[in-house]
Formats: structure tokens, sequence, C-alpha cells
């Protein structure tokens, strides 16, 4: 006559039960909360100085309570610019770029921003936050602006600038200090300049294409501006 099971058959049944009874029940980690957010059609809207752009961020529903803040990612700061807050109701502006945005509120479901007036400093990337306090989520989007990458140097020769005059010289040309992704862009397409210069990062680059022997504190620029 056979005798029982042994304490080791015993073992492997009681963890098959338990593992067939926790695939069953399911890991609560494992089911996130509802995303309220609907990720945008298109991650990068294009536009040009002077036009209305719109960012969209769109909400599949509401929460009970809750607020969206849009912000402005600035490129080489761990740090974002406050433009608005609503809670659906009501909005209010902060800072320059707050005076020039407002919601478009195209249905009750709708908290795209508006910008008016687009200018040059503008371009870059932003976030669509919603809070409900208890778990927030955001959608980022970049403003891109069609212009062009141009090396400059004062008259009295080169490598003058420190990154602040960098950046007011390229303001008196009517631009800005350029982002390494402009530049970088600028260089895939064929520009070949062998003079250092600041970016809006605070980095300073060298665009060669070719290297060559000619190839300090002070630096050149490169400016961006529209065409």
């Amino acid at each position: 006559m056979p005798g029982g099971p042994t304490l080791p058959t015993l073992c492997c049944f009681l963890l098959w039960v338990f593992t067939i009874f926790h695939k069953g029940q399911g890991d609560p980690a494992s089911h996130p909360g509802p995303h309220y957010l609907l990720p945008p059609i298109h991650e990068v809207i294009h536009s040009h100085r002077g036009a209305t752009a719109t960012l969209p961020c769109v909400l599949g529903t509401t929460p009970p309570s809750y607020k969206v803040r849009w912000s402005k990612v600035e490129p080489g700061e761990l740090r974002e610019t406050l433009i608005l807050v609503t809670n659906g109701l009501h909005a209010r502006g902060y800072g320059p770029l707050g005076g020039r945005a407002r919601m478009r509120r195209g249905h009750r479901l709708d908290a795209s921003l508006v910008i008016a007036g687009v200018r040059l400093e503008d371009e870059g990337r932003y976030r669509c936050e919603l809070i409900n306090g208890i778990e927030d989520e955001s959608v980022a989007l970049t403003l891109s602006l069609e212009g062009v990458v141009f090396p400059y140097q004062p008259s009295r020769g080169r490598y003058q600038f420190n990154y602040y005059e960098a950046k007011q010289a390229c303001e008196e040309q009517d631009g800005r200090l350029a982002t390494y992704s402009q530049l970088y862009q600028a260089w895939t397409e064929g520009l070949d300049w062998c003079n250092a210069g600041w970016l809006l990062e605070g980095s300073v680059r060298y665009p060669v294409l070719t290297a060559r022997a000619p190839c300090q504190a002070a630096y050149g620029t490169y400016c961006y501006a529209e065409n």
C-alpha cells in the first residue's frame, strides 16, 4: 500500500495553488489608474514669428477636481517656467508669456494653449500637466519655428564673447542663440565653420565637416533667426 505524499511533493502542490490564485486575483500594481490626458496626435507644432500657435492638450474625461498647468521647459536649465493654470472654469497667466497665452476652450475637455504673437524665444518644449491630487500626468509638445542658423562675430575679431555677450549680440541681429539641435540640423545640411560659438544651452561647439589645423574663455556665437 503506497504511503501519503512526501513533504517536497506537498510543498510543490501548495506553491502551484498559490501561483494560480495570485494570477487570478491580479496584481494591483499592474493596473494603473485611469489616464485623463490623451496623447497628442502631433508632438511638434510648426509656426512662425508673429503667428498664433495652438499647442493641443485634450482630456479623455475629467476627474472630479483638477487643475491643468502649462509650463515651458527651459533648455539647459533644470527648471520650468509657469505660463498658465486653469481649473476648467477660470485661468490665470504668469510671466511674460502668460500675457500672450490663453486657453482655447473648444469644448469642455479642451485644455489646449493658444499663444498669440509668437516670438523667437517662444520656440521650445512645453508641458501640459493635469493635477488631480492623486496621480498627476502630463504630455509634452515642441513648438518649432522655421529659421536659419548663422555664425556671427564682431568686426573686432573672433572669440570676443562670453555667454551673456553672445546672447545680446544675437538679439541685436534680430535673432537669439541657437540651440544644439538647431546647430546639429544645420551641420547635417552642410554648415562647416571652423569657429567655436556659444549655444543657448551654455555649451560651445564647432560645426566642422572637414578637420583642419585652425580648427579660450571667450568665443563667437551661433544665432538663430526666422527666414
